[in-house]
């Protein structure tokens, strides 16, 4: 199952969408695929990538990568994942 490492997460500039930024581990990644947020392992949040970036001049190799997922219809589940301050953890994505 593909992964993506996860360094930082932030809000866009819009304020409508989060991004997830970091590199992938494993597989490909692409648009439409869910990013499975879990919690203790269990998994509470399936969010779909709706867009996908590439930080080119971002010196830290790390963080080239960002997977923008889009809450423009439920701003609850923006802030809960939010609330989780996901950075330095692995996401599976399907």
């Amino acid at each position: 199952m593909p992964k993506f490492l996860v360094k930082k997460t932030a809000p866009s500039e819009s304020g409508k969408s989060l991004v997830f930024k970091g590199k992938v581990v494993e597989g490909p990644i692409n648009k439409g695929m869910n990013l499975l947020i879990s919690m203790a392992g269990q998994t509470i949040i399936p969010v779909k990538i709706t867009d996908i970036i590439h930080f080119e001049k971002s010196k830290d190799d790390a963080k080239k990568v960002g997977l923008v997922v889009d809450f423009e219809d439920d701003s609850d589940d923006m802030r809960i994942i939010m609330a989780l301050n996901i950075a330095d953890e692995e996401i599976e994505c399907k």
